[in-house]
């Protein structure tokens, strides 16, 4: 009998490695995770919909996909919903890259970006940022079938105007231009943020989750907005009922609640303020974020990771994420606010 093997470009091939908990919700810093969960009404949409679980659920997400394409004021035929966006991250990866597709992405990356890529067969040309941004004007001389754009970006919360963007896109010989705007309900004024206007432009697609602002990561829903032609083929070649019936229906009720959104979004970027004001005042370097998250560069990231840690809160070491000397810290809630604060005020 022949012994099976894996395919030989999966050698060495590096998992992701999710954050660690902590012994407490509020002190698990390491995820990038809601602090205000999710909205009330999931509850009890999850357990109406809880009711028909021996039903399959609806392959294409219809009244969850239709309420998007509403809110972005695209075509139903333009949207595709997935189990969490890496689900769809993957599919981008099978459709356009597998067997020797190429792919740019900044230095450090999303790690899914690059796993999806490696996964399929294809190789990934990582951009080196220039002052924690990506250097737009050296990707755009790579060439590439599909070149990503984390924006904000993880892990360092930076952002990308549209408009730049929009130059990159035209500068740009990918084949197809995908932002990741996981984070962009952060961002100062998110509508004029996304790329989602620029999608019909051409050559571009929008990636979005309902993990972070939302508070869904437990439940893994994304969508994607692009060309009609990419979501077709991308549908194709989908599992079959991929989000189930409790996700969809959780995530229609967290995106109707646009009061419960608003305050998470006021929350984070107030909150993210202080975490930011009180490492600074500590005498640490934070480069300025526009996500659930701050990037502290530290003289000595185990040490730092350490001392947190017997503090009981975690957070993701740097180097996990392609920047050693540094530790990630998501946006606390209130408590996990206090602990942090007398966490850094120890001797």
């Amino acid at each position: 009998m022949t012994e099976l093997t894996a395919r030989p470009w999966l050698a060495g091939l590096a998992p992701y490695r999710p954050g660690a908990a902590a012994p407490s919700a509020a002190g698990s810093l390491s995820s990038n995770e809601s602090a205000l969960g999710a909205s009330p009404h999931v509850v009890d949409a999850v357990t109406r919909a809880a009711r028909a679980a021996h039903r399959y659920p609806d392959a294409l997400a219809t009244d969850l996909r239709a309420e998007i394409a509403a809110r972005h004021g695209v075509p139903a035929e333009q949207v595709l919903v997935g189990n969490g966006s890496d689900e769809l991250i993957f599919l981008l990866a099978l459709a356009f890259l597998a067997g020797g597709g190429t792919a740019v992405c900044a230095d450090p990356a999303y790690r899914v970006d690059e796993i999806s890529t490696q996964v399929v067969g294809g190789t990934v040309t990582s951009v080196p940022l220039v002052a924690d941004r990506h250097d737009l004007p050296a990707m755009a001389a790579v060439p590439a079938d599909i070149a990503y754009v984390v924006n904000p970006h993880n892990p360092t919360g930076t952002l990308v105007p549209r408009d730049a963007i929009r130059r990159f896109r035209a500068d740009s010989p990918a084949g197809l231009v995908v932002v990741d705007e996981a984070y962009v309900d952060f961002a100062p004024d998110p509508l004029a943020t996304t790329a989602v206007p620029l999608v019909r432009e051409g050559g571009l697609a929008v990636l979005r989750t309902f993990s972070k602002a939302y508070g869904l990561a437990g439940l893994r829903v994304g969508y994607l907005v692009a060309p009609a032609s990419v979501v077709a083929t991308l549908s194709g070649i989908r599992a079959p009922f991929s989000v189930n019936r409790l996700a969809q229906a959780a995530a229609l009720a967290a995106l109707r609640d646009r009061t419960h959104h608003e305050a998470v979004r006021v929350h984070t970027i107030d909150m993210r303020r202080r975490v930011s004001d009180l490492f600074t005042h500590h005498g640490y370097d934070v480069v300025p974020s526009h996500a659930n998250f701050v990037l502290v560069r530290v003289p000595d990231e185990a040490a730092a990771v350490r001392r947190l840690a017997d503090a009981g809160i975690a957070v993701r070491p740097g180097s996990a994420l392609g920047v050693p000397g540094a530790i990630r810290v998501s946006v606390p809630g209130d408590e996990g606010w206090r602990q942090l604060r007398q966490a850094l005020s120890r001797p």
